[in-house]
């Protein structure tokens, strides 16, 4: 008789991880001035923007991919609380794996760039293709940001064949909205897809985002 007992599995979450930085209020002000200076300097800004068969972004000034390669402290700090997040959300996805097999982890930034966001500025579904992890910083939201005006958006990653599947958790919603906070990171795997709500409001909204690799320690 088969005395083994009745058990559901449940593999590869997504993750997304949820960071605040500390020091984003003295830092906010150099962050700013720096981008604004870089505008002056860059009015033409990512090349891409400029793409008349590139729709993915509407409205808004993005800056090239290399931010990380700036002279501008606050942005270091910035870029270091984001490659340590990064870190900590990848050691935890792995724990079990790198305590068993004695490993430790390393990031390495690979892109970075900022996105000052006009009236009505929006990012369309997308995703960041095979870079480990990918994020969003918060550097200004404005007062009148809320959860449908200028927020993030993640989209499912699971795409059912029948639009009311009862089974298998594809019946959860469809895309989960995080709220755009300033000095808040959200970490997530490159390959899901997500997108921006419209921003409308006084001030300008303005965020950092990366692309990194994380890879094994070399002993």
């Amino acid at each position: 008789m088969i005395n083994e007992k009745n058990h559901l599995y449940q593999f590869w979450p997504i993750v997304i991880g949820k960071f605040y930085n500390k020091e984003h209020d003295l830092i906010k002000k150099e962050l700013i001035d720096f981008f604004k200076n870089y505008e002056k300097k860059n009015s033409i800004g990512n090349k891409q923007l400029h793409d008349k068969n590139y729709t993915g972004n509407h409205n808004l000034y993005q800056s090239e991919y290399n931010l990380h390669t700036e002279e501008n402290s606050a942005l270091h700090k910035v870029l270091k609380f984001i490659a340590m997040s990064i870190l900590e959300t990848a050691k935890a996805v792995n724990k079990p794996w790198l305590e068993g097999n004695k490993k430790e982890l390393n990031v390495k930034l690979i892109e970075s760039w900022f996105i000052r966001y006009n009236q009505g500025g929006m990012v369309y579904p997308h995703n960041h293709g095979n870079f480990s992890w990918s994020c969003v910083y918060y550097v200004q939201t404005g007062k009148e940001a809320k959860k449908m005006n200028g927020s993030t958006y993640f989209l499912k990653p699971y795409h059912p064949q029948h639009p009311f599947d009862f089974g298998s958790n594809y019946m959860q919603k469809g895309q989960v909205t995080m709220e755009a906070e300033e000095g808040k990171l959200l970490v997530f795997p490159g390959h899901l897809f997500h997108g921006s709500h419209p921003f409308y409001g006084e001030d300008d909204r303005i965020i950092i985002s990366a692309n990194s690799y994380t890879e094994l320690k070399k002993n």
